[in-house]
């Protein structure tokens, strides 16, 4: 994935133009960059694995050593500060060399976004040292509840605001806010993200995912046209509970949900539920809801993740259930672990 976005990043040089001595070095790099799979030792030869990353390593020196102030020289850091922990993941957590180089970078960064990479990767060792230090898979995921990785990620987002890695490391601790109900750390999050970086798609989805949170208890509602230009508004629906359902039937887990929801539904006839289908076609969500059986009304803007509804909420995962009360108010949403207890709540309220 890395490659491509990289080798798409680049422009095509004209064939009527020979390459300058910086860019025939800066696509050396790109190909051996290109080379690279996922790392799976254990499913392949570690040797095979090795070398392609031995060899941008070698490429990424080459062309740091020729070109020090190069135009692709931070591209070539970043690529050169992967390749060196990939290399140590292969080896057995060997990581010494690309510890060393972080530190030289820390030293002496040869330019601003360098800088944002080197103290990146020194999180990441860190982190990787920590985890050596108790026994634990290098490879353990990142949770919640990781407060030395939260409070670097904080110390790295005000001292390198316009680092590239800010969406990501204010994604986690946005996420760890949630997970703990800290609706004003979220708050301040989505603000200090817009400040840097409004456009960002990552601010847009935070932003939409605490406006689904601050929504609960508020009035909420789904309208649209269907195919059929019938024309439905959730709000006139006040009175009686609602599900609105985001789901897709290229999804497993989407499908076996709301045959769920449907077999409730069959039990709480003054329920009333509405699909919000993000198949790529209407075509398709009709044979998928014949195939279940499912009457409701269904909404598909043919957008697919892009769908309006979906982005508005920062919906990122199907299904996804929002749960109206007879108020017509929002009492909350939940993916497909949790829909049922809300719902049985709001039906009892």
């Amino acid at each position: 994935m890395s490659a491509a976005v990289a080798a798409q990043s680049i422009p095509a040089v004209p064939e009527s133009r020979p390459l300058s001595p910086d860019e025939a070095l800066w696509r050396d790099v790109l190909e051996a960059n290109r080379a690279l799979t996922a790392t799976e030792p254990y499913s392949r030869d570690v040797e095979a694995e090795l070398w392609p990353r031995r060899l941008l390593l070698e490429r990424t020196r080459v062309y740091l050593s020729a070109y020090p102030g190069g135009p692709r020289r931070d591209e070539v850091v970043r690529l050169e500060l992967k390749a060196l922990f990939e290399i140590g993941t292969l080896s057995g957590g060997a990581y010494e060399p690309l510890q060393k180089q972080v530190e030289e970078y820390l030293r002496h960064p040869p330019g601003e976004t360098a800088l944002h990479e080197a103290a990146y990767w020194k999180i990441r060792c860190d982190r990787l040292a920590r985890v050596a230090a108790t026994s634990q898979p290098s490879s353990a995921p990142v949770t919640h509840s990781d407060p030395a990785l939260h409070e670097a990620y904080r110390k790295y987002i005000q001292q390198y605001p316009r680092s590239r890695y800010v969406p990501r490391m204010t994604t986690a601790l946005f996420n760890a806010a949630t997970a703990v109900g800290d609706l004003a750390e979220q708050r301040r999050l989505v603000n200090m993200l817009g400040q840097q970086f409004k456009e960002h798609a990552v601010t847009k989805l935070l932003t939409a995912q605490l406006h689904r949170r601050e929504a609960v208890d508020k009035p909420f509602s789904l309208a649209f046209q269907t195919a059929d230009g019938s024309e439905i508004d959730t709000a006139s629906w006040k009175g009686r509970p609602v599900l609105i359902v985001v789901w897709a039937g290229f999804s497993e887990r989407s499908r076996a949900c709301v045959r769920e929801i449907e077999a409730f539904r069959s039990q709480h006839p003054d329920l009333r539920v509405v699909g919000v289908n993000l198949d790529e076609s209407e075509q398709k969500m009709t044979t998928t809801c014949r195939d279940l059986g499912l009457t409701w009304i269904q909404y598909n803007d043919g957008m697919g993740w892009a769908n309006r509804f979906a982005r508005q909420w920062g919906v990122r995962e199907v299904p996804w259930v929002f749960v109206v009360d007879r108020r017509g108010r929002l009492t909350g949403s939940s993916g497909a672990a949790g829909w049922h207890e809300l719902a049985v709540s709001t039906l009892e309220n």
